[in-house]
């Protein structure tokens, strides 16, 4: 992140165009990467973010947060391909029917993954 900031603020002075947003970006950038690499440079702090990374508690809220972001996922893109679907037929606009089918093809791709995942850990328990 560091490497993405310091691109970023170079290419900004480079072109004349550095903006408040810019300047927002390429401090967070910074931020960020100086204290992701002192965290990683610290032994303790290393160690800490192991435990912490290897608690069951954490484990379980962080799957918690994959399922319920799946699910808000899956809902949203059907309600999207289901009002794309209706816009395509009643203006007969081809691009939004297209574009609910590729939402459509999706979320067939997302049924058969969470079908199969569920397939693998049941024969794995």
């Amino acid at each position: 992140m560091v490497a993405l900031g310091l691109v970023n603020l170079a290419l900004s002075l480079w072109r004349r165009d550095f903006t408040l947003s810019t300047g927002v970006l390429v401090g967070a950038l910074l931020l960020l990467g100086v204290s992701s690499l002192l965290r990683s440079l610290s032994p303790q702090l290393s160690r800490q973010d192991k435990i912490e990374e290897q608690d069951e508690r954490n484990i379980l809220v962080n799957l918690k947060t994959r399922t319920s972001a799946f699910r808000w996922t899956r809902l949203v893109s059907f309600g999207l391909m289901a009002l794309l679907l209706v816009a395509g037929a009643v203006t007969g606009e081809e691009l939004l029917l297209a574009i609910a089918v590729g939402l459509a093809f999706s979320l067939t791709i997302s049924f058969f993954a969470e079908f199969f995942s569920a397939l693998y850990h049941e024969s794995k328990n």
